[in-house]
């Protein structure tokens, strides 16, 4: 009996086989799937361990580079020391690099006087142009507190260039009035101007509250902040051009038929005992309060300075500020970044969330940089960081920035490798997310299809069916053998023996 029931047993294990098999397929995906995710993030946690031991390496050897470094006090750091001055604040900027080679109480907070018409000037320049008619107000020519001016009418029509000279050399308060009236509205308006202003470019001590400086104890600046206002102002060339001048002449207006002369104030720029070689812009201030103050610019060589003095006595301010110049020329040195670095440099890259990690990176200028330093220090006593924009700011460049002891000397912009540059993600789209099963079959991670079920059930409808079919079938047969064997097989052939 048992070989009759052989197909019988085909049949069911054949369904079994079936129906098994996309499960062991489902299962067998994900296990695969399991397995990989579990390799990748083994692999992760590798990569981050060896970043870290690489970035406490790299910051151990940054120490043991600079022992003990302290700036100034440092046994390995040499910065000169200033000459003695007067000035109870002061300060000497390098324009391209913004490097202090000299400070003494530079954030200190004094009344600036008639120097903050730089940024007056500023203000002007970047949001007037030079043909701009500007209409003399009331106020301008009624001020209480006049003091310095041109003599300017109510209703007097001038161009801003002609308040700016007017502003600059003569430090005419009517025509600061004026024009902050034009630029702003209201003093008011131009006063939160100035302000916004000053905290972009970095400012940390002042509050301005007119445009002329005259005395107001809420008027304030610092040495710091008026070097790097005039940083600014220097980068357009008509403020160059305005504050050298030497003398000036305001042509007749609807209102004025004499032409308004005027001379520069400040003696550095012009022949006589305080002229410096060299000084090509500057403005000078004083009130009773805020005594002498003066910023002046200075070229030698291919470097140029800036220097601040504030609350000094008299022509005193003239003498500290060549004092310094002299200093500063004599003692400190402009040094080429692009001719003076190697290749290739390992290097701590500081990222804008403040995470750091030592990469060697391939020195690719993408302008011209540079750094001050004293004449004796040599460019590879200096500490190089790559610093980077977030993410969602950083372009192809990076800033390679230069320290020397605590000091800032220099910056140059660089091309960052692309292995440091953003990598932009495409975006998701239906097609792709179509894609991702056929994506995972090619891969070997294919998963379960649910079009198995309707054919499973197809699959199955026909496998019994069959089954029943061929029981019926064997059961039939085994009954009709017999009841042939035992004699009482039925005709049905009429007489006839049935065929074999």
């Amino acid at each position: 009996m048992k070989y009759k029931w052989k197909p019988v047993t085909a049949v069911i294990l054949s369904s079994f086989i079936l129906f098994s098999s996309p499960m062991n397929v489902f299962a067998s995906g994900n296990t695969i799937s399991t397995i990989e995710d579990e390799m990748v993030h083994n692999t992760e946690g590798g990569e981050e361990t060896a970043a870290g031991q690489e970035t406490e390496t790299g910051e151990r050897e940054a120490e043991q580079e600079n022992p003990g470094d302290s700036g100034e006090a440092g046994s390995d750091i040499f910065w000169p020391s200033g000459p003695s001055v007067v000035a109870e604040s002061g300060i000497v900027m390098e324009v391209s690099t913004g490097t202090i080679l000299y400070s003494k109480n530079m954030h200190a907070q004094y009344y600036p006087a008639s120097i903050t018409k730089i940024m007056t000037a500023l203000l002007a320049m970047e949001n007037c142009g030079l043909d701009e008619m500007v209409t003399v107000p009331h106020e301008a020519v009624y001020m209480d507190d006049k003091g310095s001016h041109i003599a300017l009418d109510e209703g007097e029509e001038l161009t801003v260039e002609d308040c700016l000279y007017g502003m600059m050399l003569a430090s005419a308060n009517d025509a600061a009035y004026a024009l902050a009236v034009h630029v702003g509205g209201t003093i008011e308006n131009f006063a939160d101007m100035m302000n916004k202003r000053a905290k972009e470019l970095g400012c940390q001590d002042s509050n301005f509250v007119n445009p002329h400086g005259l005395p107001d104890e809420r008027h304030v600046s610092s040495a710091y902040d008026m070097a790097l206002i005039t940083r600014e102002a220097l980068k357009h060339e008509i403020f160059r051009t305005v504050s050298k001048t030497v003398y000036y002449e305001i042509q007749p207006t609807d209102k004025q038929p004499d032409l308004i002369p005027m001379s520069n104030h400040h003696k550095m720029l012009c022949s006589g005992k305080y002229h410096y070689d060299g000084v090509f812009a500057g403005k000078t201030g004083y009130t009773v309060v805020a005594k002498n103050t003066l910023v002046t610019c200075a070229a030698r060589d291919d470097m140029e300075l800036i220097c601040v003095t504030m609350k000094t006595e008299g022509r005193q301010v003239y003498v500290d500020t060549a004092s310094l110049f002299d200093f500063c020329f004599d003692n400190f040195k402009k040094v080429d970044i692009g001719t003076s670095e190697a290749a290739e440099i390992q290097v701590p890259v500081k990222a804008a969330d403040g995470t750091e990690k030592v990469e060697t990176v391939p020195v690719q200028m993408a302008e011209d940089g540079f750094v001050i330093i004293p004449s004796r220090v040599n460019f590879s006593e200096l500490k190089p960081q790559l610093l980077l924009a977030a993410e969602e700011e950083r372009g192809e460049t990076g800033t390679l920035e230069y320290t020397y002891g605590t000091h800032q000397v220099g910056q140059a912009s660089i091309n960052l490798p692309d292995f440091l540059k953003v990598k932009e993600e495409p975006a998701e789209t239906e097609t792709e997310t179509e894609s991702q099963p056929a994506k995972a079959e090619k891969d070997g991670k294919a998963g379960f299809h649910w079009w198995y079920i309707p054919l499973g059930i197809l699959a199955a409808a026909v496998i019994v069916t069959g089954a029943v079919m061929l029981v019926r079938r064997q059961i039939w047969k085994y009954r009709w053998r017999k009841r042939r064997r035992s004699g009482r097989t039925r005709d049905y052939s009429g007489g006839r023996r049935p065929r074999r």
